[in-house]
C-alpha cells in the first residue's frame, strides 16, 4: 500500500507543473463563484507542501505530535498574485525532498503517528495518502477556475 501512495505522491509533482501550460493570465482569472484562481491553487498547494514537510518531519522524530493549524483562505489572500513557477519549484522541491527522506526511512517509519487538529491520529503514510487526495482536489478546483 505504501508504494502506491508514495507512488501518487511523486506524480502529483507534474501533475501540479502541468498547470504552468497555462498563461500567467490564465492562471490569475478568478473563477465566477468567487473562490480562488489557479495562481492561488498552486500558492495553497505550495503552503500545503511547506505544511507537509514539517508535519512528517516531526511525526517522525516527536511521539504524540500535534498538528499546528493554519487558515487557508488568510495564506491564499496574503499575496493572491504570488508567481506561479515560484509555487510549482516550492512543491516540486519540497515533494522530491520527502521523497528522498522517506526513500531512507524504515517501514515502520511510515506508521508513526501524528494527531491532527481534532484529536484524531494519522500516520504518516494515511496523512500522504490524504495529501494526495487534497491535491487532487485542488488541482480540480484550479481546472474550474481556468474553465470560468
Amino acid at each position: 500500500m505504501s508504494n502506491t501512495i508514495l507512488d501518487s505522491y511523486a506524480a502529483g509533482i507534474a501533475q501540479v507543473a502541468d498547470l504552468l501550460t497555462y498563461t500567467p493570465a490564465d492562471l490569475a482569472k478568478k473563477p465566477a463563484d468567487g473562490g480562488w484562481s489557479a495562481a492561488q491553487v498552486l500558492g495553497h498547494l505550495a503552503d500545503a507542501e511547506i505544511s507537509i514537510a514539517l508535519r512528517i518531519r516531526m511525526m517522525f522524530t516527536t511521539d504524540d505530535y500535534q498538528f499546528l493549524s493554519w487558515d487557508e483562505d488568510l495564506f491564499a489572500n496574503l499575496n493572491p498574485n504570488r508567481n506561479s513557477i515560484a509555487s510549482v519549484g516550492v512543491v516540486t522541491a519540497l515533494r522530491r525532498a520527502n521523497l528522498d527522506l522517506i526513500a531512507g526511512l524504515a517501514e515502520a517509519d511510515l506508521n508513526r503517528t501524528g494527531f491532527r487538529q481534532d484529536g484524531s491520529a494519522i500516520t504518516v503514510i494515511d496523512y500522504l495518502d490524504r495529501m494526495n487526495n487534497h491535491t487532487s482536489d485542488h488541482l480540480a478546483q484550479a481546472l474550474k477556475a481556468l474553465a470560468g
